[in-house]
Order: C-alpha cells, then structure tokens, then sequence
C-alpha cells in the first residue's frame, strides 16, 4: 500500500506540471551546454565552464519542476520578502563585495570564494524574475484604471527602481531589456496607444541630449560600428566582422562539432554563442536554435491566453518578453543589426545565474493551476 501511495503522489506531481514547457528548455539548454562547450574547448579555457553551466541547467530544470507544484498567488503574496532578497542583493553589489567580471565594464556580481574558484552570482537576473511576478501582482490588482495617470505614476514607480539600480550597475543592456519587459505588460494590461506615442515622441527629444552630453565614447563607436561598418572594422566593430566571417564560413551543415576557429573573439560561449552555431552546425544548426526559441516564445504565448487570470497572464506575458526581447537583442548583435550591449541568449550562452533564474521564472509559467483547465 505505502508503494501505491508513493506512485500516486509522484503522478499528481507530474500531471500539476506543462512538462511540454519544461522539455523545450531543457532541449535549449541540451543545444547551449554543447555550444558552450565547444566554444571553450576553442579558446582552451577549460572544462569548468560547461560544467557550471550543466550543473545550474539541472538544477534550474529541478528547481522549475518544484516551483510548478506552488500556487503563484501564493508565491505574489510573499513579494516583500522575494523583493527585500532581490533589491538587498542588488545593493550589495555597489559595496565592496561587489564584483567586476574579466572583460566587462560593470560591477554586477557577487562573488563567494571556494579554494582557488570563486562562485559569482549575478542579483540582476534574479531582479528580473523577482520583477514579473511582483510587477504581473501589481499591474492585476490595478488593470481596471490602467489609464489613469496616478495609476501609471505608481506603476512607473515601481519598474524605475529595478530599472535605475541596474543602471547605476552600468548595466544598459539587462537596463534596456527591464524597460522592454515593463513596455510588453503595459501593453499587455491594455494601456492606450496615446501614452506609448507619447513615450515615443520624448524618447525622440532625448536621443540627441543623450548622443552629445552623456554616451561615451565607446558606446557610440559601437552603435557607429553598426551604421558604418567599414569604418569601425578593425577598432569597435572587430568583433561583428569576425563573427559575421565564421557564421559564413559554416554554410549549409556547418564545419563540424568543436572544429569552430578564432578563440581570440572575445565573449563567444556568451555574448556570440550564436555564431558558433552557425559556424559548426552551420544554417541547419542555426534554424534549429532560432525555432527551439520560437517553440518556447509560442508556449509563453499560448500558457498567457489560457491563463485563469490577468496575474497569471502577465506572468506569462513578463517571462515571454524577457526571453524574446533578450533573444532579438543577442541575435541581432551577432548578425550586426544591432550594437553589442552584454545581452545572453536564454538558455544558449554561458552563465550559471542567467539560466538558473530563467528557470525560475518557467517554474512559474508551468504550474497547470495557472490554466483554466489542467
């Protein structure tokens, strides 16, 4: 009898989980560990990398499963506690226990020392996951006068925050793809077109104070790089150029698993890991990496039109906006639409915190008591 019980329950657990959710990010983070992988074995740095990163991917892929089994109502309930955690770490960050990364310009990480390895922790990811469901509680219980300007105010309120200590990070990237999230749910919540043509037309003013009074050099010289690629292709745009060259030197099927060449170009198991799918497995490769993210996108979408209420939606909505935006805004650096700005791929480029929290944030999204049947 215990033995029956057991399976019982272990079924409960399975059927309260969108495990079609779940397969697709694994099967993303399957693609990414070899990726990873091959793009360190390359630059010869080792093993530790895709070990990490296969270690968080499972643990991540657990952590999903569990937190699938709790109400997200429940989980929106305890928002001061998960905010207190999130913005105390983010603070952190600005003391001396805040970390600089090799090769970024930013303080962004903590960091716990092991022996000879140190443990970084990176608390703008987890700000993020910790803002959907903050934010999705926030915009449910004011949706009816989301077109009330003191509503609009207060809901401002609340992204600046995440938004300014991201930025003061040095961040702009992760800063950018909180704005893009806090956009999608506005929208989302039905906010009239009247106030997003308002942003736009401000955002329009700003741009040339923002070009000649506070952009660094070296933020122009890479959106420069961007619109005149000839110019900049052997200062800031060196490493599009380079990528662009082994993404074409891939062709149909692609040179071949771990045969990928220049391990000088800097941030390719992160930044460009998708210019080593496209080199080593080249446009097949490539399409399948593009369509696994689509699959996932799609799920999102379609977990937010069934869900049982606005809160559930907009986590939906909050989780697929931070995949799909962050997915553009790498893609489109890789191809040179857009100007590099320190943006992971979800699920594909290394990093041990960004695909733990995404997980995270899946958890969320693949409870069936978020549909309105399960």
């Amino acid at each position: 009898m215990p033995t029956v019980k057991r399976k019982g329950a272990i079924r409960v657990s399975l059927k309260n989980t969108n495990f079609r959710l779940i397969v697709l990010c694994f099967l993303c983070s399957l693609y990414g560990c070899l990726l990873v992988f091959s793009a360190n074995l390359s630059a010869g740095s080792g093993s530790r990398g895709v070990i990490v990163q296969a270690v968080c991917s499972v643990a991540g892929l657990i952590a999903a499963v569990l937190i699938s089994r709790i109400d997200y109502e429940d989980l929106g309930n305890a928002w001061p506690i998960l905010a207190g955690v999130a913005v105390v770490l983010m603070i952190l960050t600005f003391t001396p226990l805040g970390l600089n990364v090799s090769g970024t310009d930013d303080t962004a990480w903590l960091g716990v020392r092991l022996g000879s390895f140190t443990l970084t922790f990176q608390p703008s990811e987890l700000l993020k996951v910790v803002f959907i469901l903050t934010f999705s509680k926030h915009l449910a219980a004011v949706r009816e006068d989301i077109n009330r300007f003191p509503t609009l105010i207060m809901l401002g309120i609340h992204a600046m925050l995440p938004i300014g200590l991201v930025f003061l990070q040095g961040d702009d990237g992760t800063a950018l793809v909180f704005l893009l999230m806090f956009v999608a749910l506005l929208f989302a919540a039905g906010l009239k077109w009247q106030f997003f043509a308002a942003a736009f037309g401000a955002i329009a003013v700003a741009v040339p104070i923002l070009w000649f009074n506070f952009l660094t050099d070296d933020k122009k010289g890479r959106i420069l790089a961007i619109l005149q690629p000839e110019q900049y292709v052997k200062t800031y745009g060196w490493q599009q150029e380079q990528g662009i060259i082994l993404m074409g030197s891939g062709k149909l099927s692609g040179v071949g698993f771990t045969e990928g060449s220049n391990p000088n170009l800097f941030a390719r198991n992160n930044d460009l890991i998708f210019t080593v799918a496209a080199e080593e497995f080249g446009f097949i490769g490539s399409i399948l990496l593009l369509g696994l993210l689509a699959l996932l996108i799609f799920e999102l979408w379609r977990c937010s039109s069934r869900a049982r209420d606005p809160m559930g939606s907009f986590i939906c909505i909050g989780t697929m906006a931070m995949i799909g935006f962050q997915s553009i805004i790498n893609i489109g650096m890789n191809v040179r639409l857009l100007p590099i700005i320190g943006i992971t791929l979800p699920f594909f480029s290394a990093g041990g915190t960004s695909v733990l929290t995404l997980y995270l944030a899946i958890g969320f999204v693949a409870q069936r008591l978020l549909l309105q049947r399960y």
